[in-house]
């Protein structure tokens, strides 16, 4: 029997994570004070983290210790001397790019084996996510292997498509392969057709950060999920 997309009424909702995609702290610390209650993950976005650098992470998680921070580093190199910054400022999960070099990739899995963290590979430049996913769950060190795959589209080519739809498409039905999380262009309306994947991140940055009230739109997503995956 093939693999199905269909999400099963008694499977897991899928985890809500912001990103943070701002470059002052005090701006991010604002909102993520307004949507906590809302979502499970803050996310250090990319511009914050090379705005403020790894406080950013550490601020964030003092100021919300029962939320998972997500770093996102999208490293490139120096796997595990980037994933060791982020995981000793208390970041939960840590991206790297999923086309980064093999090497990278594990030693980014080395520090995440010793520090009790979890890797992200994010998709977000790969010309063939699927073929490249498919040898990321090779990979491992210790047994320690990718944690979740991003499927993504970048903030400059969402005007053409607002959700990765026909990249999720085409890793779904991979065997082994890691948990996955979504981002790029999402709203509110997107939502319960995501719910038919097997889901386990929704990330929403603008969505909620660039909303006229942030908090309204992050509990009217938080309700949509709740909702659409009992």
């Amino acid at each position: 029997m093939g693999f199905s997309h269909t999400r099963k009424k008694n499977q897991q909702k899928p985890l809500l994570q912001v990103a943070l995609d701002l470059e002052i702290l005090d701006d991010a610390l604002a909102i993520a004070k307004q949507v906590a209650p809302f979502v499970d993950i803050l996310e250090a976005g990319t511009p914050l983290i090379k705005s403020e650098g790894v406080r950013a992470i550490r601020t964030l998680k003092e100021t919300h210790p029962n939320k998972l921070v997500c770093a996102d580093l999208k490293t490139t190199d120096a796997g595990y001397l980037e994933t060791r910054m982020a995981a000793k400022a208390k970041a939960d999960i840590i991206t790297v790019l999923a086309d980064a070099y093999n090497n990278t990739i594990e030693e980014a899995l080395r520090a995440a084996h010793e520090f009790h963290v979890e890797i992200m590979a994010d998709l977000i430049v790969s010309r063939k996510p699927s073929k490249r996913l498919a040898d990321l769950i090779n990979i491992n060190y210790k047994g320690t292997k990718v944690h979740y795959a991003l499927v993504h589209s970048g903030l400059d080519i969402q005007a053409s498509r607002r959700a990765p739809l026909s990249e999720l498409e085409s890793v779904i039905h991979l065997q082994d392969r890691p948990r996955l999380a979504i981002a790029g262009g999402i709203r509110v309306t997107d939502i319960s057709k995501l719910l038919t994947y097997p889901l386990d991140i929704i990330i929403i940055g603008g969505g909620i950060t660039r909303a006229k009230n942030p908090k309204i739109a992050a509990e009217k997503i938080r309700k949509v999920i709740y909702k659409d995956s009992r």
